[in-house]
């Protein structure tokens, strides 16, 4: 009879994850020989070879796929019925993992999140600030509860709850403009030779901004990288540079003119995605509802 181990199934798909037992073993904190025997264990017990040890990096076999692909599920209602047990608790104390993209996260969680504080004292929020492929490997992980970034293109898998369509601005102070300067909308053109204040490459803007610089017919000078926008406000603030910026933040920070890029449409839908087979357990629910409050009032 064949009896199903939590930890085992965990094991096993961590080392199909890191395609290394070294790897693995040091993501689960135990030793690598112990993983090694643990999972030689589960292959004679199952009367079936569950890697190909041959191959480097190490590879399922046809048996070891079918077996992830049960184990994952397993997993999952298991992690599903410990949330749900959460909520049956007296104990309000709850760990939540979201996740965002750094660009956004000040401006868009800090009214929800102290409005969710007044509410769930006792909760504890975790910020993980991912770029926008990082924050979908760690949804693909089960890593976050949530995250708030980019509508994913799979339905099937994901719930995505629309936010906002994301607009996109040139921000600047006036030493960059031209004299005289009286319209809404600019011509990128017009600063192919402007020191630009950009994101981290691999983040979201950065990737905007290049397309929209090149599509100008320039590539954008970059003068300074930024990991959080915060940082490249203040830079643009102080005449470092020009940056292309969410048109949500113009709202928020003044002292700087803001401009339509001509051609520009919305770049991007950002929305609240989650695991469609995910439980979501109370306070995650409150804090996705309340972000949706604020960010209706922002429109």
């Amino acid at each position: 009879m064949i009896l199903l181990n939590y930890n085992i199934l965990r094991y096993v798909v961590t080392v199909a994850e890191e395609k290394n037992f070294t790897k693995a073993a040091e993501k689960l904190f135990i030793a690598q020989p112990s993983l090694s025997q643990i999972i030689k264990k589960e292959e004679d017990s199952l009367g079936v070879k569950l890697f190909d040890r041959n191959k480097k990096p190490l590879e399922l076999t046809s048996a070891g796929n079918e077996y992830v692909l049960w184990a994952r599920q397993i997993i999952n209602s298991f992690d599903n019925m410990k949330r749900s047990m959460k909520d049956f608790s007296d104990n309000d104390t709850y760990l939540l993992k979201i996740g965002i993209m750094p660009e956004f996260s000040a401006f868009i969680l800090a009214k929800p999140l102290k409005k969710f504080r007044e509410e769930k004292p006792k909760a504890v929020v975790q910020i993980h600030e991912l770029s926008s492929s990082d924050l979908v490997k760690s949804l693909e992980n089960s890593d976050l509860d949530f995250i708030v970034g980019l509508t994913h293109p799979d339905k099937y898998k994901y719930i995505s709850e629309p936010l906002y369509d994301e607009k996109i601005v040139l921000a600047v102070t006036p030493d960059y403009l031209p004299q005289n300067y009286n319209t809404k909308k600019v011509n990128l053109k017009q600063f192919s030779n402007a020191p630009f204040v950009m994101m981290e490459k691999g983040q979201f803007l950065y990737n905007v901004t290049h397309h929209l610089c090149n599509r100008s017919g320039f590539v954008p000078k970059a003068v300074v990288e930024c990991y959080n926008l915060e940082t490249a406000f203040h830079m643009v603030k102080t005449g470092v540079g020009v940056s292309i910026v969410p048109d949500l933040m113009s709202d928020v920070v003044g002292e700087l003119k803001y401009y339509e890029i001509e051609g520009a449409t919305p770049e991007s839908q950002v929305s609240i995605v989650y695991q469609r087979d995910r439980y979501l357990s109370d306070n995650t629910r409150l804090l996705i509802e309340l972000i949706k409050q604020y960010s209706l009032e922002n429109e």
